[in-house]
């Protein structure tokens, strides 16, 4: 059995622990649910809690589940091409991946009640901000409404 987390509003853990955790359409075309293998490095599991931060939710809490290793899911980048192969093979790829950050695991299908073994509150400082390799760079687009609400977002914005 491989097991993933899934990072969610805390208001939702009793929604999601009595119905599991439905399959949503995604940005990128794909029905399902996002994933990250538990790994034994600790930043990777759980690199999207602070990029979820950014979503205005005030508490989020880490959903670890367990799937059939032989289900079928899809692997890749953040916006980029996915790659279908089993559930086994997708927690190896992350674990061997030379650059693991920014990488999810889409799940094509719901996640059953039963299928979670627990729920714990996410880390408050683990992750990245806009994109893995954005430290110390300047984001791309400095306009109020890409930089609304944002720390520092005042010094950010330029006046046209």
């Amino acid at each position: 059995m491989a097991s993933f987390i899934h990072i969610a509003d805390k208001k939702n853990e009793q929604t999601i622990l009595r119905n599991g955790i439905r399959s949503a359409r995604l940005r990128s075309g794909f029905q399902g649910v996002y994933a990250m293998p538990v790994l034994p490095n600790f930043a990777t599991s759980h690199q999207w809690a602070r990029e979820l931060k950014r979503r205005r939710i005030k508490t989020l809490v880490c959903v670890q589940f367990k799937i059939p290793d032989g289900d079928s899911v899809f692997v890749g980048k953040y916006n980029g091409e996915k790659l279908e192969m089993t559930a086994a093979d997708a927690v190896a790829a992350v674990l061997r991946h030379t650059d693991p950050m920014g990488l999810e695991v889409v799940i094509p299908r719901k996640i059953d009640s039963r299928e979670i073994t627990r729920t714990n509150l996410a880390p408050r400082v683990t992750g990245w901000r806009y994109y893995p390799a954005a430290k110390g760079k300047p984001p791309f687009c400095h306009c109020k409404w890409c930089n609304r609400g944002e720390i520092r977002a005042q010094r950010l914005i330029r006046e046209d």
